[in-house]
């Protein structure tokens, strides 16, 4: 059983372009799509069905890599309008790359761009029952709030908000009630819907019977400045013995 705070490995999820004449924002998002699809695969191993929340970094780790700046091709190459309201907020607007329409081939998963203008706090907390999510914070600022109470029991207590920030990623399954915020910046997210529903399918998301919004919780109780739980050794050299180095004496 996972609970908050539990450190998870779900192995190397990395954002491989394909070889492919297809322009570079079109193996951007097969890349996005095959990492997404490979870490929801990967979260619902690990949890063994239990609806769960898990918080990532994306991290280059070469020369040069930008993950901004393919996401910048993805939106050159597929440029699409932000519409509003977004699941009723008028401060959410949102559009969305449907994989199988641009790749050319059977793909269930949608990528959706979903921005959030500043004081965003009305959209209140939901559940997603038909689809996983991988969100990454693609820029700007805000919160995730979340709660470990299934929606059939949610009162409107025992929800954490973290801080979610620039390339910070966001895996949960279907049946994780929360929600997004921003307050003095705008934020925009990229949200791979794993399966994508469409916009304006009554399936797309559910409201518990307790309606709660950020903007009736202040998430500023507690202010501090620590690192994340999470670490990755990235250099280890060989532990000494104890007699390395030193002259041993020959046996009487």
């Amino acid at each position: 059983m996972l609970s908050p705070g539990t450190g998870v490995s779900l192995g190397t999820l990395t954002l491989e372009l394909p070889e492919s004449a297809q322009p570079l924002g079109t193996r951007v998002l097969a890349g996005l799509v095959h990492m997404a699809e490979a870490a929801a695969a990967s979260m619902q191993k690990t949890a063994c069905g239990q609806p769960v929340a898990l918080l990532g970094r994306l991290r280059g780790t070469g020369r040069g890599v930008s993950s901004s700046a393919l996401f910048d091709a993805l939106e050159r190459d597929h440029p699409r309008e932000l519409a509003t309201p977004f699941e009723g907020s008028e401060l959410v607007s949102g559009a969305v790359w449907i994989a199988s329409e641009l790749l050319g081939k059977r793909c269930e998963t949608g990528v959706a761009k979903l921005r959030w203008a500043a004081g965003a706090r009305d959209l209140p907390m939901h559940v997603h029952d038909h689809s996983d999510r991988l969100i990454i914070v693609r820029s700007g600022r805000g919160y995730f709030h979340v709660t470990d109470v299934p929606i059939e029991s949610f009162t409107g207590t025992r929800v954490r908000s973290i801080p979610a920030r620039e390339r910070d990623v966001f895996l949960f399954s279907r049946g994780v009630v929360h929600t997004f915020s921003t307050e003095q910046e705008p934020m925009v997210l990229l949200s791979c819907q794993l399966p994508f529903l469409p916009f304006d399918d009554t399936r797309q998301y559910r409201l518990p019977k307790v309606r709660w919004v950020a903007q009736e919780h202040p998430t500023d109780a507690n202010p501090r400045v620590a690192c994340d739980p999470a670490w990755s050794v990235i250099g280890a050299q060989p532990r000494r013995k104890w007699w390395e180095g030193k002259a041993i004496p020959p046996l009487v």
